[in-house]
């Protein structure tokens, strides 16, 4: 236990905020992981599997093997850490060290790793372990097990009453930690209990003398005050102690001290109310997990799910970004707001939109370095974000650093590459497991061939084996064309990806060295196995509109028809860049060399373009050879679609929407090759318009056009119920007539089963008859009012009120008084009025409103100077309405002075019981 103790002691410096302060961060709140990374992890790229893994063996193997394919994957580190944790401390050791590289915030776990270092008594492994994690994880945990830990390696000693004893040292030592981690977590609303730790450490410190004990009072008056503005789940309990501390010292400045931060400590307390409505739903996993749309793993949720959590951490973060604290100082601002993306990223690692949004915030206070640390963590995290990407070669252009730009697209590249190669070596895999299937099965049946003998061979075994022989070949062949279709989109989603970076790589060229640096790049594009026909036209429209060069434009769309066959998306792009340059002659050319060597459904979609152009500026000559083409390759085709088309220029369709009836939005017309022909009969109605049901009779109105209270309420019913019972008859199974052969005895069992139907909507009789009073909507054709100016209208609109027996007609109108009686050009004292807060009492509709009053009136200066007041008094004020009675009763007892002076003023406002 001695020796123990004496590591303890010795390597507790290690772990100490002083030496963990050695290397602080260049800019507070930035990600401070990035400051010791290497250049591996600035590239973003992880280790990949080679091209052909050996097929793993032993269930250890099988578990190395998959966190090796999918790294970021958590389920794959928590069944290897179950299986190794019986090999000994360093195979765990092993495996938490490459765990970490891929989840580096992960608390639990870094919790879990430093206590099974401490249960073994390797205080140097926990020091580097709180080196390695400390700062760029803020979990409240994960802080406190440090604090813990420091006051475990550094004991108080005893009191000796010396000076500079080793019980101040330790005590130093303790203080400075505490001050070390309030730094980084002090603004988290869950770090209360930190701060009162740290207050009542400051309590218990021996104090010898008027200036130690002033020394004493000073520090946790400091600790007091930033506590009590920050908006933690304690703040209120946190004041209170204040209030109590100040009180006890001294009545008469406690007031002055209390006045200085009571204003910071109502907007903390009124922040934290919206702060929890943002925060209390926010998904905090153990361990991130990766998007659904970037790797579906077993047990994922939906995409919707997903965007919906990730929603909620972005709007969070943007409230944090509006300075709801109205933070004067912007260095503690961009320190609040930076800790926040750090702890968004800390549950949501994988999500590249926190990381581009955190980059970006640090563009907008100009803090440039920060948004480039960001940005290189970000792709770190997130290898395959082509926002990060971009983002990161763009800022570093702008800052003149053009290689760091080109390097980190060139690591882009080669990430792409090393992904698509892999899926497509998994998909010849495959393909091959296929291959040897059938050719192990072909081996048996030419075994069994070998064994019929001259009179089989001629009879209906010989046939039966002949045909299993081709069976298995066309089986074999399906096969293959299975896992080629299912493995067929995301191959394709990759090349887009890749053909997206090499596009953005040669804009990112020309913008910064001209247009014949991009030429180079496109070569090596070229030069790609899986470069796809986008890059050329991306290429040649660089070369027209950047080099003013029409020939070379031409050329490389030709280059690309000749390297990717007749690809009728390409072919139309190409007629479009033919036209546009009015090139006609080499366009015709195009299109009849394109056409004859395509089958007709394919090439529907350049016939259209063609047509359209023709339609525009041919002649009749060449449009009536076009339409006769036409109907020979498409003779089911609807004569009016194309008259309809013949007409149409550009977004301009009226012949559909006033010959054929066709709604303004579904005269947008889809390419020919993705709609099915029309028949002639059935075009005049679009599919959208034959699946809508048909709209609902408006009600009946009575004389002069307008509905009575009976027919709305009426029409509320007719619009509700049917479509209930409509979803009903939809989503039975049974056809009706089975319905129909149900026997009266069956009926109260059915009638249990079914669900209640919910209540009828209804409305209050008052806003009956108020609709009841307007139009109907079909009448108006007045300018369009915007809803929400109404009820601004409606609500500042004051009501003549009806006299009845035994009330007080103008009751209402004082209380609309009490309640804006302030501010007023004839109560000049009343400087500010803040609403803390206001319900209403769902059961009996009672309205309570709690206000905070500042007074400022003429005060002697003797007195001022006697009781420490500087300027603003404050009041508070309740205010409660009772719609029943209705009576308003005011409430009100001063804040200021509470201690020598406490005055209440209690006011009821009801209806008076007097006639007249």
């Amino acid at each position: 236990m001695a020796d123990a103790a004496e590591t303890a002691s010795s390597s507790a410096p290690s772990v100490q905020p002083g030496a963990a302060d050695v290397a602080p961060p260049a800019h507070h709140g930035a990600p401070s992981a990035i400051q010791a990374e290497s250049t591996e992890a600035v590239s973003g790229s992880a280790p990949m599997p080679s091209a052909a893994p050996a097929v793993p063996q032993t269930e250890r193997e099988r578990l190395q093997d998959a966190v090796r394919r999918e790294p970021r994957v958590a389920d794959h580190w928590m069944a290897l850490l179950e299986d190794v944790k019986d090999d000994g401390i360093e195979a765990v050791r092993d495996v938490y060290d490459r765990f970490f590289t891929y989840f580096p915030n992960a608390a639990s776990h870094w919790i879990a790793y430093a206590e099974m270092e401490l249960a073994h008594s390797n205080f140097g492994r926990v020091d580097a372990i709180f080196v390695r994690c400390l700062r760029t994880t803020l979990s409240v945990d994960l802080w406190q097990f440090y604090l813990q830990y420091t006051r475990r390696v550094n004991p108080l000693p005893p009191f000796t009453g010396e000076d500079n004893s080793p019980r101040e040292q330790t005590r130093r030592v303790l203080e400075e930690a505490y001050e070390f981690a309030l730094k980084h977590i002090g603004w988290d609303r869950e770090s209360g209990m930190v701060w009162h730790d740290y207050l009542n450490l400051i309590r218990e410190r021996e104090a010898r003398g008027s200036w130690q004990e002033g020394q004493k009072m000073d520090a946790l008056r400091r600790v007091f005050r930033r506590a009590v503005v920050i908006p933690l789940n304690n703040v209120e309990s946190i004041w209170r102690e204040y209030d109590a501390y100040e009180t006890a010292l001294n009545k008469l400045t406690a007031k002055k001290f209390l006045a200085e931060s009571s204003p910071g400590y109502m907007q903390a307390r009124s922040v934290l109310r919206e702060l929890k409505h943002h925060t209390e739903n926010l998904a905090r996993p153990d361990l991130p997990h990766l998007p659904c749309w970037v790797m579906q793993v077993p047990g994922a949720r939906p995409p919707a799910k997903e965007r919906q959590t990730l929603q909620a951490w972005r709007r969070y973060l943007e409230w944090e970004e509006k300075n709801p604290l109205m933070l004067e100082d912007a260095v503690a601002l961009q320190s609040r707001v930076l800790s926040a993306y750090r702890k968004a990223v800390m549950y949501m690692r994988f999500d590249a939109v926190l990381w581009y949004n955190a980059a970006s915030f640090c563009q907008s206070v100009h803090r440039e370095a920060d948004a480039l640390a960001w940005y290189r963590a970000g792709i770190d995290a997130c290898p395959w974000s082509l926002l990060l990407r971009f983002g990161y070669a763009e800022l570093c252009r702008a800052q003149g650093r053009y290689m760091d730009g080109t390097a980190s697209l060139d690591d882009l590249v080669v990430y792409l590459q090393r992904e698509l190669d892999l899926r497509l070596d998994a998909l010849h895999q495959a393909q091959a497991r296929v291959d040897e299937e059938t050719a192990a099965e072909r081996r048996r049946i030419q075994g069994l061939r070998k064994q019929l003998t001259a009179e089989d061979d001629e009879g209906d075994a010989a046939v039966e084996l002949a045909d299993s022989e081709r069976r298995l070949h066309e089986d074999a062949d399906a096969r293959k064309g299975r896992l080629a279709e299912e493995s067929g989109v995301d191959i394709d989603e990759w090349k887009s990806c890749m053909a997206q970076t090499w596009i953005q790589y040669m804009h990112f060229v020309r913008r910064a060295e001209g247009i014949r640096p991009t030429r180079q790049v496109f070569g090596r594009a070229r030069r790609s196995a899986h470069c796809t026909w986008p890059v050329y036209e991306a290429n040649a429209l660089l070369e027209y509109h950047c080099s003013k060069e029409p020939v070379v434009a031409t050329k490389v769309f030709e280059l690309a028809l000749r390297t990717f066959g007749t690809d009728e998306q390409l072919v139309v792009r190409y007629l479009d860049f033919l036209i546009s340059i009015n090139d006609d002659t080499n366009a015709r050319a195009v299109f009849e060399r394109t056409v004859s060597s395509l089958p007709p459904e394919r090439a529907r979609s350049i016939f259209a373009r063609w047509a359209e152009y023709e339609y525009c500026y041919g002649d009749m000559s060449a449009i009536s050879r076009l339409e006769t083409r036409m109907q020979d390759l498409y003779p089911d085709e609807s004569k009016v679609e194309a008259a309809a088309d013949r007409l149409r220029f550009r977004t301009l369709d009226a012949v559909r929407m006033r010959d054929l009836g066709y709604s303004r939005a579904a005269t947008r017309r889809k390419e020919r090759a993705e709609t099915p022909a029309v028949d002639e009969t059935k075009a005049e109605t679009p599919p959208a318009a034959q699946a809508a049901p048909a709209p609902s009779a408006p009600p009946a109105k009575s004389a002069g056009g307008r509905q009575t209270m009976e027919d709305i309420r009426k029409s509320l019913v007719a619009n509700a119920e049917p479509l209930k019972k409509e979803d009903k008859r939809a989503s039975s199974k049974e056809p009706p007539a089975k319905k129909a052969k149900h026997t009266a005895a069956e009926a109260p069992r059915r009638a249990r089963t079914e669900p209640t139907p919910p209540p009828q909507p209804s409305l209050p009789e008052p806003l009956l008859y108020f609709l009841s009073l307007l139009p109907p909507a079909q009448v108006f054709d007045g300018p369009q009012i915007p809803p929400e100016r109404i009820l601004e209208c409606i609500m500042h609109t004051s009501l003549p009120t009806v006299q009845l027996p035994g009330y007080d007609r103008k009751a209402p109108r004082r209380a609309t008084a009490v309640w804006y009686k302030y501010p007023n050009p004839h109560t000049e004292h009343v400087q500010s009025i803040d609403v803390l807060d206001r319900t209403i009492c769902p059961q009996t509709g009672t309205v309570r409103t709690e206000r905070l009053i500042s007074v400022e009136q003429h005060t002697p200066r003797w007195i001022k100077r006697i009781l420490g007041v500087d300027g603003a008094t404050y009041v508070r004020e309740v205010i409660t309405f009772d719609p029943h009675e209705p009576a308003v009763y005011l409430d009100s007892t001063n804040l200021s002075f509470s201690q020598y002076l406490l005055v209440k003023e209690d006011v009821a406002y009801r209806p008076s019981t007097a006639a007249g």
